[in-house]
């Protein structure tokens, strides 16, 4: 009965350790397959995508609404629209599977941007991929220096000045409602760094918002107003 009782534990024993090898070299291909992706995306762009013209963007993803640049950061990317806030989660803009997503425009918005609120959201990657950088400007000292950045739509151009920058719950209705009003009054108390004058003239708000990397609800968001709308150079 003990051999028996012993030669059955180390049955056990090895069918545990087998499971257990199957999950670490799965949990090593993972993280080793998204480190490749993440240094993919900082050697070549997502997909090698260049900005050239909204003819051609919209060639290769007829979803694309905007290019958006920011100033003193890796953000130089295609904006997107899908039919929901999770078609885009991993899926890259030209079409295929890529584990950081596109940069996308939140589907209760209309692509146009004419709405006084917009919002733009993204993955928060190492090494300052997609919306990597977003929690640079949490530094009052980055963000006094860092101010600037530029929206492209098929129709019109817009300059970006960074009005303010903080964390934020992911289901604060206030900051992701569709109400569509600007959250002043939300941003001025609860805003790390903030531009109160030029928060309170702007007129049109696009918020960048990604999440903070610490595995909770917590959201860095950073506030622009959209200025200089002229037709698309």
């Amino acid at each position: 009965m003990r051999k028996s009782s012993l030669s059955k534990w180390r049955n056990i024993n090895k069918q545990v350790d087998r499971v257990l090898l199957s999950v670490l070299l799965f949990l090593i291909a993972f993280v080793g397959s998204a480190l490749l992706d993440n240094r993919m995306f900082l050697d070549r762009g997502i997909g090698s995508v260049k900005y050239h013209t909204f003819e051609e963007l919209l060639e290769i993803n007829p979803d694309t609404v905007a290019w958006l640049s920011v100033d003193g950061t890796h953000i130089d990317h295609p904006v997107v629209q899908g039919k929901d806030n999770f078609e885009y989660l991993d899926k890259a803009f030209t079409g295929g599977f890529y584990a950081g997503g596109s940069l996308f425009m939140d589907c209760h918005n209309r692509k146009d941007f004419s709405d006084k609120y917009n919002i733009i959201h993204g993955h928060h990657m190492i090494g300052g991929a997609m919306f990597g950088d977003l929690d640079r400007f949490l530094d009052p000292d980055f963000f006094r220096q860092n101010n600037m950045g530029t929206l492209r739509t098929p129709e019109y151009d817009y300059d970006l000045v960074i009005l303010a920058a903080g964390e934020f719950d992911a289901y604060d209705p206030e900051i992701y409602g569709a109400s569509g009003s600007i959250p002043r009054d939300r941003i001025l108390t609860q805003g790390r760094s903030v531009r109160k004058a030029e928060l309170a003239e702007a007129e049109q708000v696009v918020a960048l918002s990604t999440c903070s990397g610490d595995m909770t609800d917590n959201r860095i968001v950073v506030f622009c107003s959209m200025i200089n709308k002229r037709d698309h150079e």
